[in-house]
C-alpha cells in the first residue's frame, strides 16, 4: 500500500509540474512565407518530456520564389521526445521527432504546363525548444525517405526532395505558449 502511495504521489508530483508552465503552443513556420506557403503548428505536452506537434499549410500564401504559381495544402505530424532542461518547462529542451509529412500542389511547369505534385516523407528531426511565459522559439533539421511524384524544383513546401527519396527539411518556428 505504501508503494502504491508513493507511485500516485509521485504521478500527481509530476502532472503538477507539468501544469505550471504551458502545455500548449501555436507556432508559425517563420520562413515558409517567404517561400510560397504560410503554416501554422499546434503542439501538446502530452508527458513529461513528450510532446505531439500537428501542422497545417497552405501551399500558394506567401510569396512566390519560384514564381511557378503554386496551389494545395500541406501537412505534418510529430512525436517530439524532449530532453529537457527543466522538467518544469515541458516544451523546452533539445528533442529528437519522428514525422510524417505529406504535401499536394498544382504549380505551372516551364515544359508541361499546369502539373500536379504529391509527396510523403518519413523524417527524423532533431531540434531545440525554448518556451518561456508566452514566447516560444524552435529551431529543427532532418532527414528521411520520401515517395510520391516530385516536382522539377524538389522543394515541397516544408521539405527537399533528392535522388527521387532522401527528403531534407529544416525550419525556425516562431510562437506563443498558452
Amino acid at each position: 500500500m505504501k508503494k502504491a502511495g508513493t507511485i500516485l504521489t509521485a504521478l500527481l508530483l509530476a502532472t503538477a509540474a507539468l501544469q505550471a508552465q504551458p502545455n500548449h503552443a501555436i507556432k508559425t513556420t517563420f520562413l515558409s512565407f517567404f517561400t510560397g506557403s504560410t503554416k501554422l503548428s499546434y503542439e501538446h505536452a502530452t508527458f513529461p518530456q513528450q510532446s505531439l506537434e500537428v501542422t497545417g499549410g497552405i501551399i500558394g500564401v506567401g510569396h512566390d520564389k519560384f514564381k511557378v504559381n503554386p496551389k494545395g495544402g500541406l501537412f505534418r505530424m510529430a512525436y517530439k521526445f524532449i530532453r529537457a532542461n527543466d522538467l518544469n518547462a515541458p516544451l523546452s529542451g533539445l528533442y529528437f521527432k519522428p514525422e510524417y509529412a505529406v504535401s499536394v500542389f498544382d504549380y505551372d511547369s516551364e515544359n508541361s504546363g499546369r502539373v500536379n505534385s504529391s509527396m510523403h516523407t518519413m523524417l527524423a528531426n532533431i531540434g531545440y525548444q525554448w518556451a518561456a511565459n508566452v514566447l516560444v522559439l524552435d529551431g529543427f533539421a532532418g532527414a528521411g525517405v520520401g515517395f510520391g511524384k516530385p516536382t522539377e524544383l524538389r522543394y515541397h513546401h516544408g521539405f527537399i526532395e533528392r535522388f527521387g527519396w532522401l527528403t531534407l527539411t529544416f525550419g525556425v518556428k516562431v510562437g506563443v505558449a498558452f
